[in-house]
């Protein structure tokens, strides 16, 4: 049995489809559940990472936020069931009696025509994205071109006030947990818009005691060496919230570039020294002096979707972090095993023909799962190491020197760690390494009604709908699932 290992659960991204991840995770929950209790492991958390970006960085920081205040697993489905419940609205078509079922009868005369209940879909979006969802977003004033003087580049946000206090109504603010106290480490990936970078905020403490994102450029630190850091380096840009992630934050990761306006965050910036050079210029004072102190100063943040729809490699690394710096675990770290909702699926049965069916197999391709390149990449890196310690115990039972292995070990790689472009050395390429465990990924489907705006239908039918699926569609996967866990406890 393998007791070291770590659950992680991964919410994507993908608007009022976050509803369909409420029934899987209702799913997940249940059959967790009833096979800890046969296994008698009631106590055992059911997730130890919740990660999430766009619409899943909301629905992890509700589960989060719900199981540290309550202190139990139990109920987490329901809260999320009912905060989707709360956001869902009735839009104007399903107040049409007999709507979809008049619609339908076009449908049977020419084939060509949308269902009905397509067209029930593609209206009740065009109603959400003209007049808004009450308990997610509103409309903007529209902004008019005053750069080319042209009429039709008119720009139409949206105010997402109306989905931060959503949030807050179902989540505790600020959130932060800890491994100590058994609470699931919560991970939300937003990008910083000037810096193209994608950022990590996390709920558990980095190795300095203090909660914070670090993230760009790394390297020797001009100011602000302490003991702790002796080598005196360090990320270019911090993020500090040592009372944990904050409504701004989840927002953050939620701000969909056009749709809506930037989410600002204050980033403290520190100078850093680059070879060959004692100073760095300060960009904002025309190149004539150095910083003399770190700048903090509000920086734009966009939907983390952009670059990491689906948070694995962030997971992964986060988890690598934690229990190789802060844990200061060389070897051993817990196996990590995870599931992924994704909610935009890869393979869909029939080529569509019509403009707004490609505009939607456009979406679905894009933000498709598109981490088993990831997942495969970090299967290898661990084999890799495993071979190589075999190498080594071989070596030494063949009566290779220990000042021989020191030697290899001590050369350097032609890779660097891509999270601080420092180069490596042998050895590290030994610590610190996580193990794989099998991967669940529970995948929507299309079925043949599926609109472009599909991710703008907060209407109730559709998010009633979805969650109804989601847990459907999940408890059958799912059976193979714990069939596999079964297995492996024998």
């Amino acid at each position: 049995m393998k007791s070291n290992v770590n659950r992680a659960l991964i919410f994507q991204g993908g608007g009022s489809l976050g509803a369909y991840e409420a029934g899987v995770y209702t799913a997940i929950k249940e059959s967790l559940s009833k096979l800890f209790k046969i296994e008698g492991r009631e106590n055992e958390p059911h997730f130890h990472i919740v990660s999430g970006t766009s619409i899943g960085s909301i629905n992890a920081a509700i589960l989060v936020s719900y199981v540290k205040e309550n202190k139990t697993w139990e109920g987490s489905g329901e809260r999320l069931v009912e905060f989707w419940e709360y956001l869902s609205t009735r839009s104007w078509v399903d107040n049409i009696p007999n709507f979809v079922d008049y619609w339908d009868s076009w449908h049977k005369v020419n084939s060509r025509v949308a269902s009905g209940e397509s067209a029930r879909r593609y209206f009740s979006t065009k109603q959400f994205i003209f007049n808004g969802v009450p308990k997610v977003f509103v409309p903007n004033k529209p902004i008019h071109d005053n750069r080319f003087f042209d009429p039709s580049n008119t720009w139409y946000t949206y105010d997402n006030k109306p989905l931060r206090e959503s949030l807050e109504k179902f989540a505790k603010f600020p959130i932060s947990t800890s491994l100590e106290n058994g609470e699931p480490r919560l991970l939300l990936v937003a990008v910083d818009v000037q810096e193209g970078s994608p950022v990590i905020f996390d709920s558990y403490e980095k190795e300095d005691g203090t909660r914070k994102s670090e993230y760009g450029r790394y390297g020797r630190l001009k100011y602000g060496g302490s003991e702790k850091n002796p080598e005196n380096e360090g990320f270019e840009h911090i993020i500090r919230y040592n009372d944990g992630i904050t409504s701004d934050f989840v927002l953050a990761s939620c701000s969909v570039p056009v749709n809506y306006d930037y989410t600002k965050i204050s980033v403290e910036t520190r100078p850093l020294i680059f070879e060959g050079r004692d100073d760095i210029i300060d960009p904002e004072n025309d190149g004539k002096s150095a910083l003399k102190n770190n700048n903090i100063s509000l920086h734009s943040f966009w939907d983390g979707g952009l670059l990491a729809n689906t948070p694995l490699r962030q997971t992964i690394v986060s988890h690598r972090e934690y229990w190789y710096k802060v844990k200061k675990l060389e070897y051993g770290i817990p196996t990590l095993r995870y599931g992924i909702i994704n909610l935009h699926p890869a393979k869909q049965e029939y080529l569509p023909t019509d403009y707004d069916g490609v505009v939607d197999r456009k979406n679905d391709i894009i933000y498709h799962d598109r981490t088993l390149f990831d997942e495969n990449i970090a299967i290898l890196l661990s084999d890799f190491a495993a071979f190589a310690e075999s190498l080594i115990k071989l070596a030494e039972k063949k009566g290779v020197s220990d000042e021989e292995l020191k030697l290899l070990f001590a050369e350097k790689t032609k890779g660097v760690y891509l999270a601080t472009g420092k180069k490596l050395k042998y050895e590290d390429l030994l610590k610190g390494r996580v193990d794989v465990d099998f991967v669940v990924r529970l995948e929507r489907k299309n079925d043949s009604h599926t609109v472009s705006n599909k991710t703008f239908d907060f209407s109730e039918t559709t998010i009633r709908q979805l969650i109804q699926d989601g847990y459907k569609e999940a408890k059958e996967q799912m059976k193979g699932v714990t069939q596999r866990v079964q297995t492996e406890l024998r």
